[in-house]
């Protein structure tokens, strides 16, 4: 979309879009996975939520010593669970929809790391980001490429496929010729199917 003096043709393979849909559904997995490393550690009983997710920074999306701790944590390990991969996956992406050298860690997250409650300025530049969102931005860069295949399984765990219709009805809907597939798979080991796009970008 933003470079297509360097791009002909492009394959899409179950690429992340509508993040609606995408990552705001593991957000809590997110902030369950950083809160094992909360310090001090909870203990059961009295919970003051209006104290614990009013504290500094929080509510402008800051993260907090347990960010700071799991980073820290997953460096040295060889290996990760399958629920630290995700975190940090979430706050790489954090790091770059929405930096901020100003903050404790370089970057904001977009919910409240204690309470959970969205903090919609700063979702919102995630969504600046989103393909879905982007499409009449770069309408002219994406009509000027030679061809666009774009491609999701079903039954993608991650719901990609709910965000690939969307972005190949917004094409579609803005006069971008552009082929669009789907499959009976999911997310995962689906590179047998650069069987049908490498033979489209070859043609293009």
């Amino acid at each position: 979309m933003k470079y297509p003096q360097y791009w002909g043709a492009i394959a899409d393979h179950s690429g992340d879009a509508y993040f609606d849909f995408v990552y705001w559904h593991d957000w809590p997995n997110t902030l369950n996975e950083l809160a094992r490393h909360r310090e001090p550690k909870r203990k059961t009983g009295a919970y003051n939520v209006l104290r614990e997710s009013g504290r500094k920074g929080l509510a402008e999306g800051w993260t907090t010593g347990a960010s700071r701790r799991f980073l820290a944590h997953v460096w040295k390990k060889e290996k990760l669970s399958s629920a630290e991969g995700h975190c940090i996956m979430n706050l790489c992406m954090a790091a770059t929809y929405d930096p901020d050298p100003k903050a404790p860690l370089g970057f904001r997250v977009p919910f409240n790391l204690e309470s959970g409650e969205l903090i919609e300025r700063r979702w919102n530049k995630w969504r600046e980001h989103d393909p879905v969102n982007l499409v009449a931005k770069y309408r002219d860069n994406l009509k000027s490429m030679r061809g666009i295949y774009i491609e999701c399984g079903w039954r993608d765990q991650y719901h990609i496929h709910y965000g690939t219709r969307i972005l190949s009805k917004r094409l579609a809907a803005a006069g971008i010729r552009h082929t669009y597939e789907e499959f009976d798979d999911n997310h995962s080991d689906v590179d047998y199917r650069m069987d049908v796009s490498l033979p489209f970008l070859y043609r293009h």
